[in-house]
């Protein structure tokens, strides 16, 4: 700052150079604490990687990363990524730092649906129409929707609700299960504490699900 910007600062209103100072500090703190929790983020990722014996991969910027590793005879890829208000309106699901688990679906079929399941209180993504399964429990617990080309009609059955419920009473995180391009995924915020027995139960019923979508929409 140069001597004339620094005597008109001086020359304001004590008032507005307070306003001016906390703007000032409160942008740098931001700045700062997405650092910290990048950080943070980074590390308990890593460590995730190392407890299960896996290498983490790194992403196109330093807020993003990956690793994969099988569990129950599927291929999962784990990673990280970070959606904040820059991201694209269309975005609809939680913000923050995300951890993804996604396996791929057997059929091709899948690659043309688009199916989003989480707990009440989630938005709606754009385009999708909500559906209901007629089991009051299931439809009061959970809201589904449908996007593309809809599943064949009745294929969230009994076996595969009780599937989907298994996962989300498994899982101690918040999420929602996706089908994306024959991807299935579960989409969190970066979880706390976090350890490779947690996300091994995870990923198990994480493979149930899957294979209950596999069997009753193939």
């Amino acid at each position: 700052m140069n001597s004339e910007a620094v005597e008109g600062f001086l020359a304001l209103p004590v008032w507005v150079q307070w306003f001016l100072g906390f703007f000032a500090l409160t942008f740098i703190v931001m700045l700062r604490q997405a650092h910290w929790v990048n950080a943070r983020v980074s590390k308990r990722f890593n460590a995730l990687a190392a407890a299960s014996d896996a290498t983490v991969i790194p992403g196109t910027d330093k807020f993003s990363a990956s690793f994969e590793l099988e569990r129950d005879g599927r291929r999962f890829t784990l990673r990280r990524e970070l959606r904040d208000s820059t991201s694209s309106r269309t975005w609809r699901g939680p913000r923050g730092q995300l951890l993804y688990a996604e396996t791929p679906l057997a059929h091709d079929s899948w690659a043309r649906h688009g199916v989003d399941i989480a707990e009440e209180g989630s938005l709606a993504p754009l385009g999708s129409m909500p559906f209901k399964t007629g089991d009051a429990s299931f439809d009061k617990r959970f809201t589904a929707w449908q996007s593309g080309v809809p599943v064949r009609s009745g294929w969230l059955d009994a076996s595969t609700r009780a599937a989907v419920t298994a996962f989300f009473d498994t899982t101690p995180l918040s999420g929602s299960l996706w089908v994306r391009e024959g991807l299935l995924q579960y989409v969190t915020v970066a979880p706390k504490g976090m350890d490779a027995s947690a996300l091994d139960q995870v990923l198990h019923a994480q493979a149930a699900v899957a294979q209950a979508f596999e069997s009753t929409a193939g």
